[in-house]
């Protein structure tokens, strides 16, 4: 680990000023800057992310009114996904899936067989 340390002395010129440490810094601050640069690198990473990532935010609703908005969507006609009704109504997952269960012993929705 000192090799790869010592071979970035854009590292050392970062904190000239240790005082009677001779050329290079003790290996706890080494250490220390190679985290940071590694911190550094993860906020990009998760930057990267967040930016390609759709995040959808969800509301707090009650399952009949969820039950009701998945309904009025289902008559707009068309195929939906779970993953449309989620980001449509931004509902849960898990309440999406077994409303439409519910909905489909009900026969109010069928699963299309081109799926």
């Amino acid at each position: 680990m000192a090799k790869l340390l010592n071979s970035k002395p854009e590292k050392i010129d970062r904190y000239p000023d240790f005082m009677g440490t001779g050329p290079l810094p003790p290996v706890h601050i080494m250490k220390y800057l190679s985290l940071q640069d590694e911190l550094v690198n993860i906020k990009q990473r998760l930057a990267e992310l967040e930016n390609r990532e759709k995040i959808i935010v969800l509301k707090e609703i009650t399952r009949e009114e969820a039950k009701k908005e998945i309904r009025q969507l289902f008559q707009s006609g068309g195929t939906l996904y779970y993953s449309d009704i989620v980001q449509e109504l931004k509902i849960d997952l898990e309440t999406v899936v077994e409303i439409c269960n519910e909905l489909e012993k009900e026969k109010e929705i069928g699963i299309d067989a081109g799926v």
